[in-house]
Formats: C-alpha cells, structure tokens, sequence
C-alpha cells in the first residue's frame, strides 16, 4: 500500500508540460481544478478556465484522465474543488457587504479575476515573482484578460513586507477587504503565518479572511498520517517543504490573540453538508486540511 500511494503522489505532482516556477504544486493544483471539470457531474466548483489555464497541458490531462481516477488523487482533487466554491461563496457574501478589494494570497493559476462579474471589485493577485511573471506569460499567449481591475502583486511572504508590496499596488487598508489565502499557510514558517494574520487583522472592520491549513498529524486516523506522510515527502523532494501544522483549537486562539474579531472553523462535517450531502457520486471531504473564516 506504502508503494502505490507513493506512486499515485509522484504522478501527481509530474507531468510533460508545468508552469515554469519554483513550486510545482501550483501546477498541480491546477491540474486538480481541471481535472474537476472533466471528472465530477456536476462539478462542485465550476469553473471554465481551469482547462484553458493550463495550455499545452490540457491535452495531457484530457489524454491522461484515467490517472485520476484512484481514491487519493479524486480525495486531493475534491479537497481542492470544495475550498475554491467555499471561498468563492464566502467572496460572494463580501461583495454584498461592500468589500470591493479581493486580495488572492498565493495566486498562481487562480482564474478568479478572469470569470468576475463584477467591474467594480478590485483583484490583487500576489504570489512568488517567478511563478508571477510566468503566469503573465501565459496570460499573455491564451489572450485571457481580467474582467475586473488587477494588480499584480510580486511578494515571498517569508523575505519581503507583504504590507509594503501591497500598499505600492494601490492597495488601501481603511477599505473593507476579502482575503483568500489557499494552499499556502502549511509551506510558511510560523512567524510568518503571524505577522500575515496580524496584517489582515490590522485592516478595515469587517474585512474577512479565508485561509486552509494541514492539521498536525496527531489529529489524524492512521490512513490519513500515512497520506500527509508520503505527500509531505513528495513536496520535499521537489523543494516545497510543508512546514506548519496546527490544532484547530491552538489556531482558533492564535486567530482571536492576532485581532480578529470572529472566527468560524470549518471542517469536514460542515463542508460536506454544505456542498455534497445530495450527491449521488459519494464523495466526501477529509480531515487532513481544513478552513477557517476569520472576519476582522
């Protein structure tokens, strides 16, 4: 069993055509969000770019389907389905209380600026100045364009200011804001995770954040320390090391002691009440990553 998960992790972190950037898990998690389209009826998060997005890459996953069909790849995949239709149900909600600004922590090949419906939000896209600059690359050659205003924010949140980087975009902390922050938190140190939280915390009343963690291993059933293990070992290997866990209970008291003023925690049991409860495919969301919204 050790082997074929260890096999099912490789494949899905390699394929023929990647994003030119230093962490390959973006790429991967865009295969995930394509994949969705073509694997999932009806899809839990839809979204008409995620094939697009990934260019020559398409055809290798329209080729290569088959090879997501195993339960850890479809668990992975859905994991990542539910948070992208959370958030973006939650960025809904924000709109409606006249957060204008949407600040995407760790953009990569996020479509979301792309598809908006709203000509009056403003999108900061920030992100890793390499995995940045290739994305714009590729932007540039599909002749895919924001639908909404967008600034391009370059930023490694563990060596520069994050507030100095947005604020020089334009960005403006008095404004209610939303915040995503997905699939980054478990690749950053601890004191960078708070000095983050402390930022957001620091902005506009009722501005709110929506952010993913892997929770420390000691939470978990043995299957699923056997997952993190071997997914953890993969990141490794290709120069992403996973370097924060947390207790729900331990990050709950980490969110209110930074400033914020709410917090809901979100697990598995809300997420699958939510969103896949009436569906007749079965799937279901783990306990190895969860959520939280946090508002200021």
């Amino acid at each position: 069993m050790y082997e074929t998960i260890s096999t099912v992790m490789q494949q899905q972190f390699c394929t023929d055509e990647q994003l030119d950037t230093p962490n390959p898990s973006c790429h991967a998690v865009a295969v995930w969000r394509a994949a969705h389209q073509l694997l999932e009826q009806p899809p839990i998060f839809y979204d008409p770019l995620a094939l697009p997005i990934l260019a020559t890459a398409k055809a290798e996953l329209v080729k290569k389907q088959d090879s997501h069909k195993d339960p850890l790849t479809t668990a992975m995949r859905v994991a990542i389905a539910v948070r992208s239709r959370l958030t973006e149900d939650e960025r809904e909600k924000s709109l409606l209380a006249g957060a204008a600004q949407y600040v995407i922590l760790g953009a990569g090949l996020d479509t979301y600026a792309y598809r908006s419906k709203h000509q009056h939000e403003y999108v900061y896209e920030v992100d890793l100045p390499a995995t940045q600059a290739a994305k714009l690359v590729r932007l540039e050659q599909l002749e895919i364009n924001p639908n909404c205003p967008t600034r391009y924010v370059a930023c490694n949140f563990e060596e520069n200011t994050l507030e100095d980087r947005l604020l020089a975009a334009g960005f403006n902390k008095a404004q209610k804001t939303f915040f995503s922050w997905l699939g980054v938190a478990p690749y950053l140190d601890e004191p960078t995770i708070n000095n983050i939280l402390k930022l957001i915390a620091s902005c506009a009343r009722g501005s709110t954040l929506v952010f993913d963690y892997i929770v420390t291993p000691e939470r978990l059933n043995e299957m699923e320390q056997l997952a993190l293990k071997l997914l953890s070992a993969q990141l490794a290997k290709q120069g992403e090391p996973l370097k924060s866990f947390f207790d729900p209970q331990t990050l709950a008291q980490k969110l209110m002691n930074s400033g914020f003023s709410s917090i809901e925690d979100i697990g598995p049991e809300y997420l699958n009440n939510r969103y896949l409860i009436q569906r007749e495919d079965g799937l279901r969301v783990g306990n190895v990553t969860r959520l939280y919204k946090a508002i200021v």
